[in-house]
């Protein structure tokens, strides 16, 4: 379900991001670049502070790992494992206004023989899903809930024919609407 951010969050037009998760520096900065290039009506940017960051991307290898904001704590799914190629976003939200204020990122941290371009598409897809569509997926492209490795890259398990693997990125039309919705009040979109 989309979920906006709060509104002096929106306002500015982009979210700060806070690398926390280190050994995926080269594909954590591939991956801002392509998503900052899907006009999807948010940029987002490098913070070096942690705690000034609007999401932080973590490494986690099981389930219950916690990241703890300004008092605020949340965790990995019961399900979450650390060596599968795939990630969880987690979204802090304020009670009153029903609105974003913070999200964290968590990223497998046991994969073995995974190339960065896979790991671009996971940090893409995840920082989608921090931008407030939190556990919506499309029916093709980057929100596609399940892919699989091929070629180096990631491919949606059901995907049109001659479609190639991602990166570069592909963002179907609902992704793209959805997110112009939440961050330039966009609402002429056409449901697919």
């Amino acid at each position: 379900m989309p979920n906006e951010w709060l509104k002096r969050i929106r306002e500015t037009g982009q979210l700060t991001v806070f690398n926390k998760a280190t050994a995926w520096a080269v594909p954590i900065a591939a991956a801002i670049k392509s998503f900052n290039n899907l006009s999807l009506g948010v940029k987002v940017v490098a913070e070096k502070a942690e705690k000034a960051a609007n999401i932080v991307l973590v490494l986690a290898n099981g389930p219950g790992e916690k990241y703890t904001y300004y008092g605020d704590t949340t965790q990995t799914a019961a399900d979450f494992t650390g060596d599968i190629l795939h990630g969880e976003t987690r979204t802090l939200v304020d009670q009153k206004r029903n609105e974003i204020f913070f999200a964290a990122v968590f990223l497998p941290g046991k994969l073995k023989k995974v190339t960065n371009g896979q790991k671009e598409v996971v940090i893409i897809h995840e920082l989608i899903h921090a931008a407030g569509l939190n556990d919506w997926h499309d029916s093709v492209g980057i929100m596609f809930a399940t892919m699989k490795e091929e070629h180096g890259g990631l491919i949606e398990y059901l995907h049109d024919e001659g479609a190639k693997p991602m990166p570069p990125i592909r963002v179907g039309s609902q992704t793209l609407c959805k997110m112009k919705m939440l961050w330039t009040g966009t609402k002429d979109c056409k449901d697919d």
